[in-house]
């Protein structure tokens, strides 16, 4: 199947996208294609992603505190008061 298109811009963006590239023009629009692909698979798997995510900081949220010392004597040197 053929692909011929008739937008004067997209022809247009092709043909810079081919220039700046060195590639033809099959080149440039497969390549194109193939980035949008997999951008929008990138994003249709994000909710499961998200959901897994969820689950591990479920896990850890329940995990026991085994330092339990404050936050300043974590952070801070004792001795000078900067930044470990």
């Amino acid at each position: 199947m053929a692909l011929n298109i008739k937008n004067p811009l997209t022809e247009r963006l092709a043909q810079e996208v081919a220039h700046a590239t060195g590639e033809t023009l099959t080149e440039a629009v497969t390549v194109a294609l193939r980035e949008r692909l997999a951008a929008l698979r990138r994003t249709a798997a994000r909710p499961e992603l998200y959901a897994e995510v969820r689950q591990i900081q479920a896990v850890v949220r329940e995990l026991p505190d085994v330092d339990v010392r404050g936050l300043d004597e974590i952070l801070y040197d004792n001795t000078t008061g900067l930044p470990r």
